[in-house]
């Protein structure tokens, strides 16, 4: 398919295909510097992003989604590394 490109006061715009349509109030916009290919992504509604995280909250926690961590010191790996330097050899 194609779109439409115009201006519109100092902006440009795309009029997208009814095949195209989205269902939010602001896209993402990025440009391949490269190829010059722009992309548009979707932006979440910061209310569903709000309403989503308080839901995941809700949820009791789970070993299968976060386990448990050993936040314990690990041993210097190093420790027993020799800190003598090298001897040169002779020419």
């Amino acid at each position: 398919m194609t779109a439409k490109v115009f201006s519109t006061g100092n902006s440009q715009a795309v009029r997208l295909p009814k095949a195209f349509r989205v269902n939010v109030r602001e896209m993402w916009i990025a440009r391949n510097e490269h190829t010059g290919e722009i992309t548009l992504s979707p932006k979440p509604d910061p209310d569903a992003l709000q309403a989503f995280l308080t839901e995941l909250r809700s949820l009791p926690a789970s070993d299968e989604f976060v386990p448990p961590r050993n936040d314990a010191p690990q041993p210097d790996p190093l420790a027993d590394w020799s800190s003598a330097p090298a001897k040169k050899r002779g020419r």
